[in-house]
């Protein structure tokens, strides 16, 4: 089995194995400092609130890095290449904002530098998965993605906490600056690989990419499985640090615990991806998203650490397997509702400038509810009966998108 799936990554062309590497190299610095900022957010500052106002300004710094600055390079038309560059260099350079005494507002200047970093790597990731790689290998492709995310994903909490130990006896207390030190530099290990990755010159965005996206039928439906995908995201990002620290009491127990999990979810990962194929996206996805509302059911009914365990348990398996099958669907969406005068970039665009609409909303949501409940601890259950909802907005959406993705299809014929 193993052998069968390093034989067909071998067989992947020279520009699609350099975006796999620079994807896994981009997720272990997500997973070495991702989980551990949202943490250090919380044990500074001490409000679930803060963690998810800093959340919101990142996901406006997305915006800012995948659309304006996208509309930029369309306009101008720049070299897309260049944002695989770009992008690892903001994301460097905005841990130093992190660095000694750290305000709130050099908090949210951090999440809004590393937000447009973020946003410009996607911009760049997305426009060379569609160029570059065939509706028909997506989901090995994507499975590729996912798996060394998930090894690498093992590994980096496991040098993050190594990290933060050392932090604490090196700087006396100073649990994360050895981290946020450390971390950026992973990012040197991306550029061997920019040169492998081919040109992209987009057109520049027209009224009539504009007035089509805004008045497209089919849009309607892909914007109701936007939405659940932006909600869970939204309220995953700003519950699950603060409910890992309120269960286990120290960021470096937290370290711990996702890394001894995610060894299950690269196995699982290896083991699906045979089975994948463009006849399946929607089972997969059906079975996944269900399963994620179930699990998020029980820490509403139980918030113990047992609780905890079986749900992150349960996560670390699901939310791989969900993503490969989300991933293959979001570029089959920015490829088929461009007009046909037009190629997927203005779509790609203005569908990230609907994500950030919905992220806005589900930020807006869970302060809603922060406030309404005030406790931590019951606010936090109260998200996660939030997140009971969200996947299934998520799979409802995506099969009102697919049927009248093949009704037009028939219509053509």
């Amino acid at each position: 089995m193993l052998r069968k799936t390093l034989q067909q990554f071998r067989e992947l062309r020279p520009p699609v194995k350099a975006m796999v590497y620079l994807f896994w190299i981009y997720v272990f610095v997500g997973s070495l400092t991702g989980l551990f900022v949202q943490l250090f957010v919380y044990a500074t500052f001490q409000s679930i609130a803060v963690n998810v106002v800093a959340a919101a300004v990142e996901f406006f710094g997305i915006m800012v890095g995948f659309c304006l600055i996208g509309a930029g390079f369309a306009q101008w038309r720049l070299n897309l290449k260049l944002g695989y560059i770009c992008s690892f260099i903001l994301m460097a350079a905005s841990f130093g904002f992190l660095y000694g005494d750290v305000s709130r507002f050099d908090t949210m200047c951090f999440m809004l530098a590393h937000g447009v970093g973020v946003g410009v790597y996607w911009l760049t990731i997305h426009t060379f998965e569609l160029t570059e790689t065939k509706n028909d290998e997506r989901e090995f492709y994507s499975s590729m993605l996912s798996f060394g995310g998930q090894v690498v994903g093992l590994v980096a909490p496991v040098v993050g906490t190594a990290l933060l130990y050392l932090s604490e006896r090196l700087f006396h207390g100073q649990t994360f600056t050895l981290l946020f030190i450390c971390a950026p530099l992973s990012y040197l290990a991306g550029f061997p690989f920019f040169q492998k990755i081919s040109d992209y010159r987009p057109q520049p965005i027209t009224k009539r990419d504009l007035h089509h996206f805004f008045t497209e039928r089919r849009n309607r439906f892909s914007q109701l499985y936007l939405l659940g995908d932006s909600l869970t995201l939204t309220w995953e990002s700003a519950l699950i640090p603060v409910a890992s620290l309120l269960l286990l009491h120290d960021v470096k127990h937290v370290g711990v615990f996702n890394s001894i999990f995610a060894v299950l979810s690269a196995l699982a990962l290896v083991f699906v991806a045979r089975f994948r194929n463009t006849g399946n996206r929607m089972l997969f996805l059906s079975i996944t998203t269900l399963s994620m509302a179930l699990l998020a059911g029980l820490p509403v009914l139980s918030f113990t650490l047992v609780v905890f365990i079986v749900y992150t348990l349960g996560m670390m398996i699901l939310k791989p397997l969900y993503r490969v099958s989300a991933h293959v669907i979001d570029l089959e969406t920015m490829e088929t509702l461009a007009h046909k005068e037009s190629d997927f970039y203005p779509t790609m665009i203005l569908r990230d400038a609907s994500l950030w609409v919905w992220r806005v909303v589900g930020s807006l949501i869970i302060l809603f509810v922060i406030g309404v409940v005030g406790a931590e601890e019951a606010a936090v259950r109260s998200g996660f009966g939030l997140l009971i909802i969200s996947p299934v907005i998520t799979l409802f959406g995506a099969m009102l998108m697919y049927r009248s993705f093949r009704h037009y299809q028939n219509l053509e014929i």
